[in-house]
């Protein structure tokens, strides 16, 4: 699958072939989706002084590219509602277990509540694989001039590279 890099000019006025970027099938729909950059690796550090001064630096450094119509086939519908899905559905377990090991006077309430905390980070971090970004796989560049596509189908970088092309 190779890198694809699309001048966010063109994404940002919804100049795509109607081909799926991830899975290369005809898109279904043209969705709305607001890409944005990766954070600094270096970033990662400031978790250890709070999330707050995370988010701040992340938040000040993001470049954003406004996608009014990326292509969106039915298989990025399905992979995104199943990812919501589990996601929520560990979130319920989490709470459900909470409940039910908080009450209880055992040696096994605290690893029931340790499993509680872990299906809750489970359930956030697979939730969060359902966001729209997530499931086109599409980055904005560093310098905020590219949208890049790292897992692009073969099918979506030819019709992207030869304009009027149909599969």
């Amino acid at each position: 699958m190779p890198m694809v890099t699309i001048p966010a000019g063109q994404v940002a006025a919804g100049h795509l072939p109607p081909v799926c970027a991830r899975h290369g099938e005809q898109a279904t729909a043209m969705k709305k989706v607001n890409l944005f950059s990766k954070p600094p690796a270096w970033a990662a550090v400031l978790i250890i002084a709070g999330v707050l001064p995370y988010l701040i630096v992340v938040m000040a450094l993001r470049k954003t590219v406004k996608a009014p119509a990326w292509p969106w086939c039915a298989k990025c519908t399905a992979q995104r509602t199943r990812n919501l899905l589990i996601g929520l559905g560990l979130i319920v377990l989490a709470f459900v277990l909470i409940v039910v090991f908080a009450s209880a006077q055992s040696d096994a309430a605290a690893l029931g509540l340790l499993l509680a905390f872990v299906a809750f980070l489970a359930g956030i971090i697979v939730a969060t694989r359902s966001s729209t970004q997530a499931v086109t796989g599409a980055f904005v560049s560093k310098d905020g001039n590219l949208v890049e596509v790292a897992k692009a189908d073969e099918r979506f970088a030819y019709v992207l590279s030869h304009p009027g092309a149909r599969l």
